[in-house]
């Protein structure tokens, strides 16, 4: 398996990086392996296509939301034999610790590009971190405004 994970300081309480979260169809604006998503309605279950280290893929994921507020995703259908992603919420002082991994059974004839697409994969997270950052700091300030409306 070929595993990556990164984390990153998000400037917002834990409950509002969790309502971000919660949406999965911001994955396709989070993740840059992902161009695309559906999310089911009323199911914890996704559809998703975009590329991977430049080839086109799609597949579909389940999703476990977890105690702390992230969630867990396994690629349920797709070209990899196992994939699987997590998202975990730990409040600090001045904000929230979002750490995430995921996890590639790559197929053997990518297996020897391993070091490779490590790097690929890293630069990615960095990328997808950023971007739940901003996302989730904007949906915070976005909720301080209402409550002083309120």
């Amino acid at each position: 398996m070929l595993t990556v994970r990164r984390r990153i300081l998000v400037s917002a309480p834990r409950d509002s990086v969790r309502e971000y979260l919660s949406d999965l169809s911001h994955i396709a604006h989070c993740e840059p392996k992902v161009d695309a998503i559906e999310v089911s309605p009323g199911a914890d279950v996704a559809r998703a296509s975009g590329r991977f280290f430049g080839l086109p893929w799609s597949g579909s994921f389940r999703f476990e939301k977890t105690r702390d507020g992230g969630y867990r995703g396994v690629m349920v259908e797709g070209p990899l034999r196992r994939m699987e992603c997590g998202v975990a919420l730990r409040p600090v002082a001045g904000g929230t610790v979002v750490e995430h991994d995921e996890a590639y059974e790559l197929p053997l004839i990518l297996r020897p590009l391993s070091p490779l697409i490590r790097l690929w994969l890293d630069g990615t997270l960095e990328d997808e971190l950023g971007a739940v950052k901003e996302g989730a700091e904007a949906l915070n300030r976005r909720l301080q405004l209402k409550n002083l409306d309120a």
